[in-house]
């Protein structure tokens, strides 16, 4: 029986399908090609697939793709797959740590600085409008009733620590 046969549809609705896969087609190689393949299909949006269990989930939009290019594209990275890989045609894993290492290694100092201070800008703003949004409700509510709304103040204690705990310094 052929790859291409044991690939079975478990699963399908608007939006989401569900496969299950070969042990063949879950070997690491194998795999990053069918994701990477499936990913760049039109309306794809996410590709997870699960080695162990043998499982692929594929989201893709209704409008942009449709079930049979998907089922097709599929088809034909399976019929790819049952054909070796060349040995210099698969990078090493200490190639794929110095291109991981060399795309970071680009990226000045001053652009990650700028990009931490945006998030910690961003943070601030929407801890203002939060208490902005809900003083009456503090004033008005949550002061006078604070047992029935135990939950509101957990949610806020823990809001204040975690932002609290990001303002802290980093060794």
């Amino acid at each position: 029986m052929s790859m291409q046969q044991q690939v079975v549809l478990r699963y399908r609705s608007p939006g989401h399908v569900r496969f299950a896969l070969p042990a063949a087609l879950c070997q690491p190689g194998v795999a990053e090609r069918l994701v990477a393949g499936l990913s760049k299909t039109p309306g794809v949006y996410q590709v997870d697939l699960y080695r162990r269990q043998g499982k692929l989930s594929i989201r893709y939009l209704e409008g942009m793709g449709d079930f049979m290019r998907l089922t097709s594209t599929l088809h034909r990275l399976v019929a790819q797959s049952e054909k070796p890989i060349p040995a210099q045609l698969v990078p090493s894993l200490s190639e794929n740590d110095n291109i991981a290492r060399s795309a970071v290694q680009p990226i000045p100092t001053a652009a990650r600085k700028t990009d931490k201070f945006l998030l910690e800008f961003f943070t601030d703003v929407l801890v203002l409008y939060l208490i902005k949004a809900h003083w009456h409700l503090i004033t008005l509510h949550w002061l006078k009733r604070p047992w029935q709304y135990r939950y509101e103040w957990m949610a806020a204690l823990y809001l204040i620590f975690l932002l609290v705990l990001s303002k802290r310094p980093k060794p």
